[in-house]
This record gives structure tokens, sequence and C-alpha cells, in this order.
């Protein structure tokens, strides 16, 4: 279901089911662990900031069919196979990214959610699907947590 972060009500979804993870919580693919996912959910939100730099990967095709299916939160095929692949900048696992306990992770991602919320402007762009509007990282925001909470089973 297409949602936006910046709707009424959605943030509290959000973290309650943020808040439901467990340190044993495992996901049903992939290859993060649940502080892991959390981290790397906080990192893709700071993508709506610049806050890691990133090259232009966009092309036609992920600037019009890719943005719209993420955008309207239609799952990707595969990914229960493992067959999805993050930015090698936000990818925690490749990168060693070393990350606090679970509780402190939670903490960090509800933090960067409220980042996006009192940000009145968002980076223009999004290294594979171009121009961003504002409306468009909260839609990504709400699409990319849902995909991995849905991952970890909340």
């Amino acid at each position: 279901m297409k949602h936006s972060i910046f709707e009424q009500g959605i943030k509290q979804g959000l973290f309650e089911r943020v808040d439901r993870l467990q340190p044993d919580t495992k996901g049903k693919w992939g290859k993060l662990r649940v502080e892991q996912m959390v981290r790397h959910l906080s990192e893709a939100n700071g993508m709506a900031f610049a806050d890691i730099p990133m090259p232009d990967r966009s092309n036609l095709l992920t600037r019009t069919l890719f943005k719209w299916m993420f955008l309207s939160n239609i799952k990707p095929p595969g990914r229960e196979e493992g067959n999805i692949r993050t930015f090698p900048e936000v990818d925690v696992v490749q990168l060693g990214t070393v990350v606090e306990d679970l509780e402190a992770e939670k903490v960090r991602y509800k933090n960067s959610v409220e980042r996006l919320l009192a940000a009145p402007h968002l980076h223009p762009t999004h290294t594979a699907f171009g121009k961003m509007t504002r409306e468009d990282w909260g839609l990504l925001a709400y699409a990319h947590a849902d995909y991995h909470l849905t991952q970890f089973g909340v």
C-alpha cells in the first residue's frame, strides 16, 4: 500500500513496528541482522539530505518504472530469494559498519525519521530515481522501512 512518512499516523505505526523488534528477531530473507537492518534504514534516510555522497546511477528505467514501483510500495520480485541489492554506500554488511545495540539503533532510526519530518527541503535527486520531491522522499522512506520491517516479520 502506498503511504508517505509525512501522512498522519504513519510515523507512529512505523515506530510501533520498530519497537516490536527484539535482538533475536531473524529476517525472512537476506543477510542483515536486526540491528544492522535498523541502522541501514537510518543510513538510507540520510540520502534525503545527501549525508553520504552518492553517484548518479539513474537511467531511463530507474527514473521511470523502478521509481514508480518503489514509491508506490510495490514489492520487488525476487526479494525472498535475496536478489535485491542495496547501494554500496549504505550496505552496512559489506562496509562492515559497526552498529550499536538494537535499542540504540532504534533511537537512531527514530531520530532520522524526525529529521525528515522537520526538514522543509530535501535533496533534489536520488542516486537511482533521479529528480525527487519532498513527497517522493516521504513515499520512499515509508516503502523502504515497510520492506525491511516486513523482512523481519513486523
